[in-house]
């Protein structure tokens, strides 16, 4: 049953995430409310010193901590397609005026 689950995942499941608009719209809703619910509830678990607050804490520093890798992921491979077509292009404009000039009789 677990390796059914998983072999459907599999494809499912891609790291680094690809950079979409509706994943970058998630990775940057979730990074600050993780990042802010965690302050939240560590400052709650260093005045309550009870060890389920401090376990909630850890694992939404975790959340925040892989959507802030997602987002520099994403941002990385946004930047380096940019200068991908940046290169593209100028080769393109490069080529085009370097032929020479049609001669006139």
């Amino acid at each position: 049953m677990l390796a059914e689950l998983l072999g459907r995942l599999s494809g499912a499941i891609t790291w680094p995430p690809p950079d979409t608009d509706r994943n970058r719209f998630l990775f940057r809703l979730t990074f600050p409310l993780s990042t802010l619910a965690a302050v939240y509830v560590l400052t709650f678990a260093l005045v309550s010193n009870g060890w389920l607050p401090y376990l909630v804490a850890v694992i939404l520093m975790m959340v925040a901590g892989v959507s802030g890798i997602g987002l520099l992921l994403m941002r990385a491979h946004r930047q380096e397609v940019a200068q991908a077509e940046a290169a593209e292009l100028a080769r393109s404009a490069g080529s085009g005026s370097a032929s020479p000039a049609p001669r006139g009789r």
